[in-house]
């Protein structure tokens, strides 16, 4: 468990986020602190969903995260499939606007990784692609024995699910990446409250009509099965960009 009072983390993340934000005019200066707002929104996240159960304002930070890396995507040509969690906010926000933005989404400076792959995956299931999904696959498998890659094998078990429409298969992924938690590389935080990557392609499931059932306090359903926000609010920056 993490050390540090999520209150504390919560206070402490309020003082940054407005400093950051103060800098947003300058845009040489924000490129430096723009990415911060990503683990900023993630507790403010954990706080709404975990804490205050205000499932609307998680999921509008969850939007946040999701707009904060399109943002450096767009503006400071930052590489938007480097990080393997970053399709997963657009997945587990809910806004279709942001969704349709992260499917224009192509350039990349590593096509072959498991994070590209990952990435275009979460694409692929939302545009219904089979063959792109199977392209993907086949190149998670290439990966998945990496030094990283490994603890999250449950993707390539997933994501074959999707493939054969079979929800065991989906659901089985799913364990596989629960049970690998400790193992995957998130921030201490996070990981006592949730698995992204898990409940991002629960969600997915759902989306797809397959019925899941599942207990693990890491997945959280209440979230993955509420409607999308009627309004989703970002950050006065993301205007320039729409």
């Amino acid at each position: 468990m993490a050390t540090i009072p999520l209150n504390e983390i919560v206070s402490r993340s309020i003082t940054d986020e407005q400093f950051i934000l103060s800098q947003s005019s300058d845009k040489a200066a924000f490129e430096f602190y723009v990415l911060s707002l990503k683990g900023i929104n993630s507790y403010f996240f954990i706080e709404n969903l975990f804490v205050k159960d205000n499932i609307g304002n998680a999921k509008n930070c969850l939007y946040k995260i999701g707009m904060t890396n399109a943002y450096y995507h767009e503006v400071y040509n930052g590489e938007i499939f480097n990080v393997l969690d970053t399709f997963v906010y657009p997945v587990l926000a809910g806004s279709q606007t942001l969704i349709d933005r992260y499917l224009a989404y192509t350039k990349t400076q590593h096509e072959d990784s498991f994070s590209t792959f990952f990435g275009k995956g979460i694409q692929c299931i939302w545009r219904k692609d089979n063959e792109g999904l199977a392209r993907c696959v086949t190149g998670l498998e290439k990966w998945v024995g990496g030094e990283w890659e490994k603890s999250y094998s449950g993707i390539v078990t997933s994501f074959k699910g999707f493939l054969n429409k079979d929800v065991q298969s989906i659901t089985n992924g799913i364990n596989e990446m629960l049970a690998k938690h400790n193992e995957q590389n998130q921030p201490s935080i996070i990981k006592d409250y949730i698995n992204v990557e898990a409940a991002a392609i629960a969600k997915l499931a759902i989306e797809n009509g397959y019925a899941l059932e599942g207990t693990n306090r890491l997945v959280p359903y209440s979230l993955l099965r509420s409607a999308p926000n009627e309004q989703y609010v970002g950050y006065s920056f993301f205007d320039e960009n729409n």
